[in-house]
C-alpha cells in the first residue's frame, strides 16, 4: 500500500463524500483509478460532480462560478455547493487544481464551512503567495497529498500549519491498468503518432520543440484530445497510436499504463517533471524533456 491507500484503509469505516471539480478526460482517469481503489478496499462513498451538477443545475453552476471569482478577486466570501450532512469526511479527487491556476482553493473555502475532515487526495500544487495557507490556519484536521516531491517540498516552504498533515503519493489514475480500459477501446486501422499539446495557461513549450517534434513525427496527428469527444475517443485515439507526444500528463499517463512509445514535455511549473521523476520513470518506455527542448533526463 502507499501512503493514500494506507489512508483510505484508516478510514474504512467512514462514509465518504468524494468531491469532483469536473473538468477534462485526464480527470475521469483520476476519478475512475480513485474509484476503484475505494471499492477495492470497501469504502463506502458517495461521488458528486460539481461541474456536471452544475450544469443540470443551474444556480449551482452560478453559485460555483462566482466561488471561484471571489477567491480570484481576493474575497472570502462563499457560496455553500456541497451538502455534507451524513459523511464523515470530506475527499477531493486528485488532480492539478489545487493552485494558482486554477480553481481549487475556492473549493477548499467552502469545505472549511462545514465540520468535517479535509483530506485532497494526490495533486500538484503551486502558489505565489502563502493565501492558500492561511486559509488552512484554523486547526482543522486536513490531509493534503501531493503527487510528487516538488509539490511537498513547495507546501513545507511556503508554510503548512501544524494541524495539515502532507503526504506523498501516486496520482490515482496510476492505480489502473491495461485491462481497465479494454471497453474503451476501438481498433482503427490508420497509423499514426499523436501530437497533443495544450493551448492553455499551463503551456510552456517553446516554438523550437513543437517543430521538431512535428519534424519527428511520423503521419502526425496533431490534436488536444483532452477535452474533445467521447471519453472512449479520448482512450482510443492514445490505444492506436504508434508514438504519444504530449504536456499533457494524463495522456501521457495513460500512454504509459497501455505501454505507449511517449515523450511527456514539461509544462509551465513542475508538475510534469515531478510526477515523471517520481511514478513515470518506471515505465522504460516513456521519456521527458522540458518544454524549453533541454535534454532528456
Amino acid at each position: 500500500m502507499d501512503n493514500f491507500e494506507r489512508y483510505l484503509h484508516s478510514h474504512g469505516d467512514d462514509r465518504i463524500l468524494v468531491i469532483s471539480p469536473g473538468g477534462n478526460h485526464g480527470d475521469t482517469l483520476i476519478h475512475m483509478g480513485l474509484e476503484k481503489k475505494l471499492r477495492e478496499l470497501g469504502i463506502e462513498f458517495e461521488a458528486i460532480n460539481l461541474e456536471r451538477e452544475g450544469w443540470r443545475r443551474p444556480l449551482l453552476g452560478l453559485k460555483y462560478l462566482m466561488n471561484i471569482a471571489s477567491w480570484r478577486l481576493g474575497l472570502r466570501w462563499i457560496f455553500k455547493l456541497l451538502d455534507a450532512e451524513g459523511f464523515d469526511l470530506l475527499l477531493f479527487e486528485g488532480g492539478g487544481y489545487m493552485n494558482d491556476l486554477w480553481y481549487g482553493p475556492a473549493l477548499m473555502m467552502e469545505a472549511l464551512k462545514h465540520d468535517k475532515p479535509i483530506v485532497v487526495a494526490p495533486q500538484s500544487y503551486w502558489f505565489r503567495d502563502s493565501g492558500f495557507m492561511e486559509l488552512l490556519r484554523g486547526g482543522r484536521s486536513i490531509t493534503l497529498f501531493c503527487r510528487e516531491p516538488y509539490s511537498h517540498r513547495h507546501l513545507t516552504e511556503i508554510g503548512v500549519p501544524p494541524s495539515v498533515e502532507v503526504l506523498l503519493a501516486e496520482d490515482t489514475a496510476l492505480y489502473l491498468e491495461a485491462e481497465d480500459l479494454e471497453d474503451y477501446i476501438e481498433p482503427v486501422e490508420d497509423d499514426y503518432d499523436l501530437i497533443c499539446l495544450r493551448d492553455d495557461r499551463e503551456s510552456a513549450i517553446s516554438r523550437d520543440l513543437r517543430r521538431s517534434i512535428l519534424n519527428e513525427a511520423v503521419n502526425p496527428l496533431v490534436m488536444d484530445i483532452s477535452k474533445r469527444g467521447s471519453f472512449k475517443d479520448f482512450v482510443s485515439i492514445i490505444a492506436n497510436a504508434d508514438r504519444v507526444y504530449t504536456d499533457r500528463l494524463h495522456v501521457a499517463i495513460l500512454a504509459a499504463i497501455l505501454g505507449k512509445e511517449t515523450l511527456l514535455i514539461g509544462n509551465r511549473y513542475h508538475k510534469n517533471r515531478g510526477v515523471y521523476e517520481y511514478s513515470l520513470r518506471r515505465f522504460p518506455w516513456v521519456s521527458y524533456v522540458e518544454a524549453d527542448g533541454g535534454g532528456q533526463p
